[in-house]
């Protein structure tokens, strides 16, 4: 997978996304998970991106190497955009 030096994580998932027609919509699966997470205590909300991991992984278009990838440079993404929001 390329990406330009502007291109953010978000914006690579959301175009791939597109181009295999997948959308970040939750499925049967992932709302039974909410659950099952809920009722072991746990709260775990994934946003738009986060959810287009894991439905583009489901489709098969991406291997489980290259979500922990992106998921590991999205959440740097968002911990230096929330550092420069409070600086």
């Amino acid at each position: 997978m390329t990406r330009s030096a502007t291109e953010s994580v978000a914006t690579e998932v959301r175009v791939l996304a597109k181009a295999h027609k997948v959308t970040a919509d939750g499925d049967n699966l992932s709302c039974m998970a909410v659950t099952i997470t809920r009722l072991a205590g746990d709260v775990v909300e994934l946003d738009g991106v986060e959810q287009l991991f894991v439905n583009l992984k489901r489709k098969g278009v991406l291997s489980k190497t290259e979500i922990m990838a992106l998921q590991g440079r999205y959440l740097q993404e968002k911990r230096r955009c929330k550092k420069q929001l409070s600086a």
